[in-house]
């Protein structure tokens, strides 16, 4: 794990660095959307905002496969197919520790204003690392009394799992040297 750090410690800080970045573009984005009162344009720019978190966690996924694949060739390195999966894991720590404060303050703390106040630091944490995801959580319904799923526990861990699909994916296509999005914004093929 020494090894995992020194070699990945950059790419984990860039990770964190850039959900800190379009957290706050999301973030503003559903501040925006949310003064229109419209929940479907406020899923829609939600959705941009995390299409645009995925894409840029895949990009920068996907060079590190590619770099670590020269390695692997030439002796350097083993070939560990999960490196992705962990440099996201270790990126979303934060929004795993504050997805478990949510459930310490929603179910273990049994001073109702102290919960409360918990809670609503958790979820302001949360639009600091999370906020591309915040018009998507505070617009779908999930109960028939109107609960968004900004009040469900669950949702917060279910919003970390997109990014370690994406880097697992990521690392591996660009082991292999295959490319997902790259046919539409490459370079090279427009000038044939």
């Amino acid at each position: 794990m020494k090894t995992f750090f020194k070699q990945y410690s950059y790419n984990v800080v860039r990770d964190v660095l850039n959900q800190f970045a379009i957290s706050i573009f999301g973030a503003l984005l559903s501040m925006a959307t949310s003064a229109a009162e419209s929940n479907t344009l406020s899923i829609v720019v939600s959705a941009f905002a995390i299409a645009f978190y995925l894409y840029l966690v895949y990009t920068t996924t996907w060079e590190i496969g590619a770099k670590d694949r020269v390695s692997v060739d030439v002796g350097k390195k083993p070939y560990r197919p999960h490196t992705g999966l962990l440099i996201s894991a270790v990126a979303n720590i934060p929004k795993l520790l504050i997805a478990i404060l949510f459930i310490v303050a929603a179910y273990l703390i049994p001073n109702e204003s102290i919960a409360s106040t918990m809670e609503v630091i958790v979820r302001l944490a949360y639009m600091v690392l999370g906020g591309m995801y915040t018009g998507l959580m505070m617009s779908v319904k999930i109960s028939a009394d109107g609960a968004t799923m900004i009040s469900a526990w669950w949702s917060y861990f279910v919003f970390i799992i997109p990014a370690l699909v994406v880097s697992w994916v990521a690392y591996y296509t660009g082991f292999k040297n295959f490319r997902l999005v790259a046919p539409l914004f490459d370079k090279k093929n427009k000038k044939k």
